[in-house]
């Protein structure tokens, strides 16, 4: 804090900066006062005020307290009438979020597609060089912030997440990393399904299978089975380090002003369930980040995936994670049967809020559903990455230092969870859109009949 600060009552409120620099002054010198520590704050965020009205001292009768909407969620209580004051609250946070953005800064779409462009110009002449030296590095900030800063985090040639994982799985093959006894199982499965874009065999010398999806889970849903045996994935799902191109294409190619025009986030980046208290009359946002200016697809990736997220960081009755799977006889991955009866109701809540979100911010434009997706399942995907560098940065891997952590196998088995959402969405995905063309050729068969 400046000296040039005033309290917050001396400030007019015109000037917003002024306004925020004056409130941190003075929440500073409360915090060296009392010695607040701000990871307990959320604690006391999470209580509200009852509707039962005030004492006549002005007291609370009765404090309620809020649970976080992870919670609620991986309760199977995410449903009915609360699941639609959430959707109702986000949306009004949007359109608020709209209301506060200037003029000027809405529009980039026409300069990120020049940008694009001659990106994919340099790349026609790389491929006609013989050379491949356009990367997502090229990407300039302002086309990165227009897919939500996912190209520079996830397809980075040097230090991207997607790197990141491949990496380990290289590592593991190599038997370079040292695991515990309880991480040997998730390990291996991660290695199995990191390894296979490098062509590598396993530690057992075995060649990676080329779908190691189905070699490491047991994908229960047999209708959606024609989709995942295919040599091949959809294109707009693969994550290999090339596909930044067809993720900024997918966002230029949205042609509804809500799809394309930026809000400013007011640091609201991170609002996943997982950073939502709520209860049936109030909705409380936490976990601030740094403002910037994105799309509302962008914008809605961290709250959308967290709908699948939030099942990998359930708590037990002993506050480790649920670990999600069991083995079979064949040594796959299968889902528990508790997560077998709550993942239905998951889906049919995030099934119901895209739906809304869809018909009440892009009036019913259904092509941006694929740009959803599409920034879940990469994000879904990055967050297992996230849980690799997590499990590393507190020793895992390290013989001399994992030796003196406990529990940290909850991180793998969190990636594999991430791993497996995704590409549950991504299956989803293409069975509606199947059941969607085979509709519409009964339609035009019976038009034609």
């Amino acid at each position: 804090p400046c000296s040039m600060c005033h309290s917050v009552s001396d400030v007019n409120g015109f000037d917003g900066y002024a306004s925020l620099l004056a409130f941190v002054h003075q929440l500073h010198g409360l915090q060296r006062i009392h010695n607040w520590k701000i990871t307990l704050a959320q604690q006391t965020i999470g209580q509200s005020v009852s509707s039962t009205g005030r004492n006549k001292d002005g007291t609370d009768p009765k404090i309620n307290s809020c649970t976080t909407a992870s919670s609620l969620l991986v309760q199977g209580k995410l449903e009915g009438s609360l699941l639609h004051h959430l959707i109702n609250e986000e949306i009004r946070v949007i359109k608020n979020l709209q209301l506060l953005t200037m003029p000027e800064e809405l529009d980039v779409l026409e300069e990120v597609r020049r940008e694009f462009d001659d990106l994919k110009s340099r790349l026609s002449s790389d491929d006609r060089d013989g050379n491949n030296n356009v990367t997502a590095a090229d990407v300039s900030p302002l086309a990165n912030m227009f897919v939500g800063k996912a190209i520079h985090k996830n397809f980075h040639p040097i230090n991207g997440r997607f790197v990141v994982l491949w990496d380990f799985g290289k590592d593991l093959a190599s038997k370079k990393i040292h695991l515990k006894p309880k991480e040997v199982v998730p390990a291996k499965h991660l290695e199995n399904l990191f390894c296979k874009r490098f062509g590598y065999r396993n530690s057992d010398g075995e060649r990676i299978p080329k779908n190691s999806l189905e070699s490491t889970f047991v994908l229960n849903d047999e209708e959606h089975s024609k989709f995942s045996n295919n040599d091949d994935p959809h294109p707009i799902f693969d994550t290999g380090l090339d596909q930044w191109k067809s993720l900024l294409e997918l966002a230029l190619s949205m042609d509804h002003p809500s799809a394309t025009n930026r809000i400013w986030t007011c640091g609201l980046n991170d609002g996943g369930l997982h950073n939502l208290f709520l209860n049936e009359e109030n909705l409380w946002m936490f976990d601030l980040g740094e403002p910037s200016l994105e799309p509302i697809p962008a914008f809605l990736t961290k709250f959308l995936m967290s709908f699948f997220h939030a099942l990998g960081m359930e708590e037990d009755e002993k506050g480790d994670w649920v670990v999600r799977f069991e083995q079979d006889e064949n040594g796959k991955l299968r889902l528990t049967e508790k997560t077998k009866e709550l993942l239905p109701k998951v889906i049919s809540s995030f099934n119901i809020t895209v739906d809304r979100l869809i018909n009440e911010l892009f009036d019913g434009y259904e092509k941006v559903r694929v740009l959803l997706v599409r920034y879940v399942v990469t994000q879904l995907i990055s967050d297992s990455a996230f849980c690799i560098e997590k499990w590393r940065t507190k020793g895992g891997g390290d013989e001399s230092r994992s030796d003196h952590q406990y529990y940290l196998e909850k991180w793998l088995w969190r990636a594999l969870w991430d791993i497996y959402a995704s590409e549950e969405l991504r299956r989803r995905y293409l069975t509606r859109m199947m059941f969607k063309r085979q509709l519409e050729n009964r339609h035009l068969d019976s038009f034609l009949g």
